[in-house]
């Protein structure tokens, strides 16, 4: 142990999304092979905090989980698919999420809860941080595909990990539900897994 920890703050998706996000995927590594976001759970990442002093950190966050329990679920939607480069001409394929008057209001507020000070451009990532050549191959597979859903979010997990394991997964640490969130019903995927195959 460093003495020090690294933070995560995401959004997870209900698992019918996670579920098509992994077809996505499944579907891409027939076309790539491996790649690094693979086998990662589909969610909606807020915030890092790298190298925290776990006894100050998990003070923060029991006074922020305070705050962050007052906020309503948010209802958004899957609009699409869109991509943003990185350097060494590295590319990120994502599921789109639908800009929206109350989505955006919604963001803003809980950017200003996490003491954001950068832009969140809300998303869901399928292929990260992949070669620019497998790009190439993977998105006029993507670029058509028309794919519309809304889904609510109604909880934020924290996760973490020891901050000298730079290349270790982060593990789960905290969840704190938003509140009304008894009635939300998320209905799962009816699509069978079966279509996989023809997906692209």
């Amino acid at each position: 142990m460093t003495g020090y920890t690294d933070y995560r703050f995401l959004l997870p998706v209900p698992e019918n999304i996670n579920m098509e996000i992994s077809r996505y995927k499944k579907a891409s590594v027939k076309h790539i092979g491996s790649f690094q976001s693979m086998d990662s759970p589909a969610h909606i990442s807020l915030k890092t905090l790298e190298r925290q002093k776990p006894y100050y950190a998990d003070q923060t966050i029991e006074r922020l989980e305070l705050q962050l329990k007052t906020l309503p679920p948010v209802l958004l939607h899957i609009n699409g698919f869109a991509y943003f480069p990185h350097l060494h001409g590295k590319m990120t394929i994502y599921a789109a999420i639908k800009s929206t008057p109350a989505a955006d209001n919604w963001f803003e507020e809980i950017k200003k809860q996490l003491k954001v000070k950068k832009g969140i451009l809300p998303h869901i990532t399928v292929c990260r941080n992949i070669a620019g050549a497998d790009f190439e191959k993977l998105w006029p597979h993507f670029r058509h595909k028309h794919w519309l859903e809304p889904f609510w979010v109604d909880q934020l997990k924290i996760s973490k990990r020891d901050s000298l394991d730079r290349y270790g997964n982060f593990n789960a640490f905290k969840t704190i539900r938003f509140k009304n969130t008894q009635h939300l019903h998320n209905e799962a995927n009816k699509s069978s897994t079966d279509e996989q195959i023809n997906l692209f």
